[in-house]
């Protein structure tokens, strides 16, 4: 809604979420005084960006870092974002130990890829590490990394040119994926590709 600081209808225009003007009393084409319209204009950036906030969620789940950085590069100023997504927090909308569990479940389910590198995604998305770690500890056991390793590295074993079947190609497209140089060597071991590899790794 579109209303004047002047009271014949000059100035600057202001505009305004529907909801405020009709608290106010208010309608399209009104005159008001700059000092009220500046404070209903900051509410409504507010309300604006917790709309926005609520849309996005409703497409997928985000941290709470990537929500507000989406807000921000839709053109809602720092304090706006802030208090909208503390409204979202206490709706219980927003929810990083949520979204980090969920994230995880897609990258194990999918597989290719060792706990750090999952870790490391997670942290890159605006994830602490105290939820990251929690959400990996939670939802990405050991035991399944080691299943995921050895069918990543039988997959990649049957891409490798006839020539260069040995370990340590093997070896470095795995830890590029984020295993452990122990959950490595085992599978090496496994594939019988390990052979006087042991020492390059340390543990």
């Amino acid at each position: 809604m579109a209303v004047h600081t002047g009271s014949d209808g000059s100035g600057e225009v202001w505009y305004l979420a529907a909801e405020l003007r009709t608290v106010a009393g208010l309608r399209s084409g009104d005159s008001a005084d700059r000092a009220a319209l500046t404070a209903m204009q900051r509410r409504s950036e507010v309300l604006l960006a917790g709309r926005r906030g609520l849309a996005l969620l409703a497409r997928s789940m985000h941290s709470r870092r990537a929500l507000a950085l989406k807000l921000r590069r839709a053109g809602f100023g720092t304090a706006a974002v802030t208090q909208a997504l503390q409204r979202l927090d206490e709706l219980g909308y927003v929810d990083d130990i949520g979204f980090a569990r969920m994230w995880v479940r897609g990258r194990v389910e999918r597989g290719g890829d060792g706990r750090a590198r999952v870790l490391a995604g997670l942290l890159s998305r605006g994830v602490s590490h105290q939820d990251a770690r929690a959400a990996v500890a939670a939802e990405y056991p050991h035991e399944r990394e080691a299943e995921i390793c050895r069918e990543l590295a039988a997959r990649l074993v049957q891409q490798l040119p006839s020539g260069d079947r040995g370990g340590t190609r093997l070896a470095r497209q795995l830890a590029r994926r984020g295993f452990p140089n122990h959950r490595v060597l085992q599978v090496l071991q496994g594939l019988q590709l390990a052979d006087g590899m042991a020492d390059e790794y340390e543990f």
